[in-house]
């Protein structure tokens, strides 16, 4: 992985989480984006990034005043999100800690 694409994705997020504060939709849209590179990317176990990225997004999403959480539909959404870009994490975690050990 490119250490530019993974700068750029960094600073990328930053600013959707500044614009994130304001209802700005896009901006949302751009941090779940981002939530599923962060899974893919600890995956492929570049984790300090991932896990930069997971900061980020994560505070965006919940920050936001767009995310209607009382909705059922949107609330499945956010789950299935943050489980996947935290268990693709989780799982280059895994993968790093099996290799150190053999």
């Amino acid at each position: 992985m490119s250490k530019v694409v993974i700068g750029f994705s960094i600073i990328l997020s930053f600013i959707c989480m500044l614009l994130a504060a304001a209802p700005f939709t896009p901006a949302i849209g751009v941090s779940f984006i981002m939530l599923l590179f962060a899974g893919f990317i600890g995956y492929k176990g570049f984790l300090q990034s991932s896990l930069v990225l997971l900061l980020i997004n994560t505070l965006a999403v919940i920050g936001s005043p767009s995310m209607d959480i009382s909705n059922t539909d949107t609330l499945i959404f956010v789950l299935i999100l943050f489980s996947i870009s935290f268990g693709g994490v989780l799982i280059g975690v895994r993968k790093l800690v099996v290799k150190t050990h053999t």
